[in-house]
């Protein structure tokens, strides 16, 4: 079926008597290599031990092109099952041995085919990720599987996720840059080019406070297209900062055009906002126990935890509580406190 040749039986001289079918010549025994040209093929395994099988398989019209090669350069996520961690291994070892060169949709797609539903009594499972340009770092895991499925979290993060060029390589998926163009309709008109933005290796670009919350929002928008384009559906969402943004488009409270515009109304805030020079500051204290030493004019920005909050205020007065603060966690914790400037 793969070569449209059909191989020879072997050592094969004459029938025997009582096989009418081939002395009449109904029957052909093929002694040497010969064309097929498609159709129906039948084969039989009877085994010494009582294993008898028979099966029909039908030839495939379609052409293969390109020996399976894809259109694109991404790289193939490759899930597998097995009732033990050696025959998930094999598996995977296999797949990748074959990918090595050359990725085969076709095979990686039967591969999903098989595997897209449970099999009974696979309590193993592993991935491997494949055609990837970087073949010296090979993704793969393999876990016991204990049939309980476990939640799947989307925790979208804030400030300080950003980095140049983040969504250059996610633009490859066709999902996440059809999201990204939803987002450039509704920028575009606003002076806003957020294909620039998540694309750049520029390390100033996100000097300008609008691209980085636009940038932040734009990339979590396509990511969570992209994540569910194959099937994947949160039990939990989580954000911190600007990523209750991706939380509200996660959950369909905001639609992209919202999500995007209120991050662009939101960095707008920032830059035509006349605000004094403040510092920021996380500390090792709970809410409780840092309220009381803040002045009037310094509040506590984030609860973190019940032993890390976050404090803000103008320059002067974070100064000088600081300095307090570093010598009392100096003295008695042995512990510092991170400074951050706005």
């Amino acid at each position: 079926m793969e070569t449209g040749i059909i191989p020879p039986n072997l050592h094969y001289t004459r029938p025997q008597e009582s096989s009418k079918a081939i002395i009449d010549g109904k029957l052909k025994v093929v002694t040497e290599p010969t064309p097929w040209n498609g159709g129906y093929a039948g084969i039989s395994s009877f085994g010494f031990g009582g294993v008898n099988c028979h099966l029909i398989l039908k030839h495939n019209p379609k052409n293969k092109i390109k020996n399976g090669a894809p259109s694109d350069n991404l790289p193939r996520l490759v899930t597998v099952s097995g009732r033990t961690e050696e025959s998930v291994k094999v598996f995977l070892d296999d797949i990748e041995k074959h990918s090595a060169l050359n990725v085969d949709i076709e095979y990686i797609n039967l591969i999903h085919s098989v595997y897209s539903e449970n099999i009974l009594d696979h309590l193993y499972r592993g991935f491997t990720i494949v055609g990837s340009e970087n073949s010296e770092c090979t993704i793969k895991e393999i876990e016991n599987y204990l049939e309980t499925p476990r939640p799947i979290w989307f925790v979208f993060s804030g400030i300080g996720s950003q980095w140049p060029g983040m969504g250059a390589d996610l633009m490859k998926f066709p999902v996440f840059a059809e999201a990204i163009k939803k987002c450039d309709a509704v920028l575009q008109p606003r002076g806003v080019d957020i294909i620039n933005i998540v694309t750049s290796k520029d390390k100033t670009i996100f000097d300008n406070i609008l691209h980085l919350f636009v940038g932040i929002a734009a990339v979590q928008i396509g990511l969570v297209d992209l994540i569910k384009s194959i099937g994947i559906v949160p039990n939990n969402i989580i954000g911190h900062s600007t990523g209750e943004l991706g939380c509200a488009y996660a959950d369909e409270c905001f639609t992209a055009e919202q999500t995007i515009l209120s991050a662009y109304l939101k960095g707008l805030a920032f830059i035509e906002t006349e605000v004094i020079y403040g510092l920021m500051a996380v500390v090792s204290l709970g809410y409780n126990d840092v309220k009381d030493i803040c002045p009037s004019d310094i509040d506590v920005a984030c609860h973190n935890s019940s032993d890390s909050s976050i404090i803000s205020g103008p320059a002067d007065s974070m100064k000088e509580l600081l300095a307090q603060l570093q010598v009392y966690f100096f003295f008695f914790f042995n512990k510092a406190v991170i400074l951050f400037k706005y």
